[in-house]
């Protein structure tokens, strides 16, 4: 960390607390999977900046930090130039929400890209907001673009190889049939090639368990077969795209009502969320 004084568009003339990497140990680090990518840079003094993406989720940008020396509330972002690049000027990027917590800032998508799209030129996206202890101190924390380059061409083709989806959007999945529909649409074999491609990128991925329902409209004892032709008809479209059979458990229980996502049936709508066939995923 290095303190200076200078004139800030939030504390006025006072003192500043920087936290920024220096040139000599400035550096970025990737973690790549299939289930997620990382892209960050320890801040001497102040923590970690996290470039996240995770599968099946959009990119996100935060700030990790045991003890953040920020006051809660709006953070001015800007683009500064490195010393050795002031020609570039600075770029107002707008206000940033801070909180008191170990990530005080967390940044959505668009904002997450505009920063690497920042790093990228070679400038040094920097947060300005007062210090939690002094209305009077300002506190800058600022990324490196400092070997960023290289780093990014890694994180770049991890984000390119993630998997659809990750395994809290399809631990518990429900698939819903239109009324007497007893064969797999294009669109609920999309929804299970989800699930088979998380399968099989995940050792850890031990059982299913397939459970099929219907809607109370009918005859029960048809109704019971129709949950038993349509769990069947999940079950063995997961074993025709690769899955092992040994894996699958699978169940029916018809219009039992105590089985009903609603209970009381009332209307069409009521109806459509109980015509269903469930899919659990355990994992170790």
């Amino acid at each position: 960390m290095l303190s200076v004084t200078l004139a800030t568009p939030q504390a006025g003339a006072g003192s500043v607390s920087s936290y920024y990497a220096d040139i000599d140990v400035a550096g970025w680090h990737t973690d790549s999977s299939v289930f997620e990518c990382l892209l960050s840079q320890q801040v001497p003094g102040l923590g970690e900046a996290v470039f996240y993406h995770q599968a099946g989720e959009s990119l996100r940008f935060y700030l990790r930090t045991p003890d953040s020396p920020m006051q809660a509330g709006r953070a001015l972002l800007t683009s500064q130039p490195p010393v050795w690049r002031q020609e570039l000027g600075v770029r107002d990027l707008g206000y940033v929400d801070v909180s008191v917590s170990k990530q005080p800032v967390s940044l959505d998508a668009p904002l997450s890209r505009l920063l690497l799209a920042e790093l990228q030129r070679g400038m040094v996206p920097t947060l300005m907001r007062r210090a939690w202890f002094n209305d009077q101190e300002s506190v800058h924390v600022g990324l490196s673009p400092v070997h960023f380059g290289g780093a990014y061409a890694e994180y770049h083709a991890c984000t390119a190889s993630l998997l659809p989806v990750n395994f809290s959007q399809i631990e518990r999945s429900t698939v819903f049939w239109q009324p007497n529909q007893q064969e797999l649409s294009d669109a609920m074999k999309a929804q299970l090639d989800d699930i088979v491609t998380y399968t099989m990128a995940d050792p850890r991925v031990t059982g299913f368990e397939i459970n099929g329902f219907t809607d109370g409209a009918g005859n029960p004892r048809e109704n019971f077969e129709l949950s038993r032709v349509r769990a069947f008809a999940v079950h063995q479209y997961l074993v025709e795209q690769g899955i092992n059979e040994d894996m699958l458990t699978t169940r029916f229980f018809g219009s039992a009502p105590q089985f009903r996502i609603v209970e009381d049936e009332r209307s069409a709508a009521d109806r459509d969320r109980n015509r269903r066939v469930t899919v659990r995923l355990l994992r170790d």
